[in-house]
């Protein structure tokens, strides 16, 4: 999936994620968020969104260095250019599109 956010200096910012994925409840899961060609993340802050259903309100999860806050772990990598979500022990009520944005 991607996702496209303008910048002020008229530079368009790609952000790549991981595709659809589909797990059972309790089991694990990991979104994977990269910049793209010629992008740093160090040069942005990184954020992970969720949103349950179309037009229901999107839902902050978590940005980059923030600590582990309950089920939902970030992973931040500069030197990879990589930002990942890692879900633990899923409900069924996290079934949602998650967006990595920058």
């Amino acid at each position: 999936m991607k996702h496209y956010a303008p910048c002020a200096a008229g530079l368009t910012v790609v952000v790549l994620q991981s595709g659809d994925q589909l797990t059972h409840p309790g089991v694990s899961v990991m979104l994977e968020c990269r910049m793209g060609p010629g992008l740093s993340m160090s040069s942005y802050t990184m954020y992970w969104y969720r949103q349950s259903r179309y037009k229901a309100p999107i839902e902050f999860l978590t940005k980059e260095y923030d600590k582990a806050t309950g089920r939902f772990q970030s992973s931040f990598d500069t030197s990879k250019n990589y930002f990942s979500l890692q879900i633990t022990e899923p409900l069924l009520n996290d079934s949602s599109t998650y967006y990595c944005a920058a």
